[in-house]
């Protein structure tokens, strides 16, 4: 695992290091709070975005495209709502951390190798923070945030929270929450991205574990969305239009659902499926009330205003990412964003299933897969500070799945001397019988 360090891109190994790196560990600049994160991505956004725009390895798509729109709408909503220093500050913040993450993984990721090797720095920062939570779960203490507030003078306000015998522990991150979301949300790539069956299996106890010390509702249903999902992509392995059985199977249960819980499926499972069944009804009530403000300023949204609300909800955040996407820079926003995510996914379906050989297909699947249950969990966790980076980061990893190197050109028949080379016998063999792809489970 340390060999990847020298195998992955530097870029990226920096970008992942920095989402390790605590916020009291911020450079101020007059006002301005400038996390590590957003410094290696102020860094490194010129260079990725040079990479992009003039690298013969990289060929511009539809898809980059629309992330720089949802970008560009950002800046331009909260300067529209702030005015121009203080919007575009904010606003410029936020299009750094995603489309500067984006571009980071986008650009430098440019072979199945750099992929992996970078995967594996990702599972190295992953152990490094459940080793930094691990005595803050049994020992009921914060111990990273104390010790650099401390040293610092900058207080990171936690708190300690006890579930199921044990601390929420925050990591290195800003929340629980947030350091579960990072340990589980690339289970399933990086399961999938490795050959063998004892990897695998240590690879998922790890990942497991870390996700369990944040003691979260919301990391743990991402594991366990992750895992049903594999599981159902080994039982349909091989079966034809397992897509649309799929969709047919789910809306089934949805319409199922509907019909006998009088809550409703969503309803169900924010109030259900948590460890908290007050956490679950207050999200629910939150997006209940965050879609009447969605509607009622659909083109721009409300920026950083307060949300109307019953008196009775004190806490004015939004734990769903796709509602302050909606909520704060209108339905464009979240059209554009949603639109950016499925032209990636498009692209690289088609570009695997063209070209591509059984290993790439199957890291498509994992990549596929951890998109899913990371496009779900964001509607009951809000993605900010380094979470929206992380968000975007992986997406900047499917790049080199919808946008595969080029291969190189064949040579002709004609040598250089202008001399036509002797046409060559053509001698037939038996087809080789291939490995099949059941062996890998």
């Amino acid at each position: 695992m340390l060999r990847a360090l020298t195998l992955a891109p530097l870029p990226v190994t920096f970008v992942i290091a920095s989402f390790l790196c605590p916020t009291e560990l911020s450079l101020f600049l007059g006002g301005l709070r400038l996390p590590p994160h957003r410094i290696a991505l102020i860094i490194l956004f010129p260079i990725a975005l040079y990479q992009l725009i003039f690298s013969k390895k990289i060929r511009l798509q539809g898809f980059d495209l629309v992330f720089v729109a949802f970008s560009l709408w950002t800046i331009f909503v909260f300067i529209e709502h702030d005015g121009a220093p203080a919007g575009l500050i904010y606003g410029g913040s936020l299009a750094l951390e995603g489309l500067g993450a984006y571009l980071v993984a986008r650009a430098f990721v440019r072979d199945e190798q750099a992929l992996i090797a970078s995967l594996k720095v990702m599972l190295l920062a992953i152990l490094t923070a459940a080793l930094i939570a691990l005595p803050e779960s049994l020992l009921g203490q914060n111990f990273a945030h104390d010790i650099l507030g401390s040293l610092t003078g900058y207080n990171h306000p936690t708190g300690v929270e006890k579930r199921l015998g044990l601390t929420r522990a925050y990591s290195t991150f800003d929340h629980p929450i947030h350091y579960g979301t990072f340990c589980a949300g690339l289970f399933a790539l990086l399961l999938y991205v490795e050959r063998k069956k004892s990897r695998r299996q240590g690879r998922a106890m790890l990942i497991g574990g870390a996700t369990i010390l944040g003691v979260s509702s919301a990391p743990i249903l991402c594991l366990a969305l992750q895992s049903a999902m594999i599981g159902w992509d080994k039982i349909t392995r091989g079966i034809r239009s397992r897509a649309l059985i799929t969709a047919a199977i789910l809306a089934g249960l949805y319409i199922g659902i509907s019909l006998v819980s009088t809550r409703g499926p969503f309803a169900l499972i924010a109030t259900g499926m948590t460890l908290d069944p007050w956490t679950g009804f207050y999200r629910l009530q939150i997006w209940t009330h965050g879609m009447e403000n969605v509607w009622a300023n659909p083109w721009i949204g409300i920026g950083l205003a307060d949300w109307e609300r019953p008196w009775w909800m004190v806490a004015d955040t939004v734990d769903a990412f796709w509602l302050v996407i909606a909520m704060r820079e209108g339905i464009p926003a979240f059209l554009l964003l949603a639109t950016a995510i499925l032209l990636l996914v498009q692209a690289a379906v088609i570009k695997s299933h063209r070209h591509s050989d059984i290993d790439t297909r199957r890291i498509l699947r994992g990549w596929v897969i951890s998109l899913i249950a990371l496009c779900l969990i964001g509607a009951t966790v809000h993605f900010w500070n380094v979470l929206y980076s992380y968000f975007f980061f992986f997406l900047g990893l499917g790049g080199i799945l919808a946008d595969p190197p080029r291969r190189k050109a064949k040579r002709t028949a004609t040598s250089h001397s202008g001399k036509r080379a002797k046409p060559t016998r053509r001698i037939k063999r038996r087809p080789r019988t291939l490995i099949p792809e059941e062996a890998w489970a």
